[in-house]
């Protein structure tokens, strides 16, 4: 008997196989959450759930590939520098860039 708890439901999974016998199909059944079960604070438990995306969101971001990290992480804020430069043209660009990435940094926020 396998117990989970998820979204403050509980489902029990039935089911036996043993030797040579045919495994038998699972019984799921679901029951309805405690009385009193669930957060107490509808803010932590929004604050806990932005945290958990934002922890996940950082996990796959250090597992995608090179484009798919560049496209959501460096390509949006480089692309308006870049609008920035052609509208200036700025003796040193390269310094211009520099200097509007480092002023617009989405992560110094």
């Amino acid at each position: 008997l396998d117990v989970e708890r998820a979204g403050g439901r509980t489902t029990r999974c039935n089911s036996t196989a043993m030797g040579d016998e045919e495994p038998q199909t699972q019984d799921m059944v679901t029951e309805p959450p405690e009385p009193g079960a669930g957060l107490d604070d509808a803010d932590e438990g929004a604050q806990a759930q932005k945290a958990a995306m934002a922890t996940q969101n950082k996990m796959n971001l250090q597992t995608a590939p090179i484009r798919t990290y560049l496209d959501s992480t460096v390509v949006p804020i480089l692309l308006q520098g870049l609008s920035a430069l052609v509208k200036e043209r700025p003796a040193n660009p390269v310094e211009f860039l520099a200097a509007y990435l480092m002023q617009n940094n989405p992560q110094k926020a």
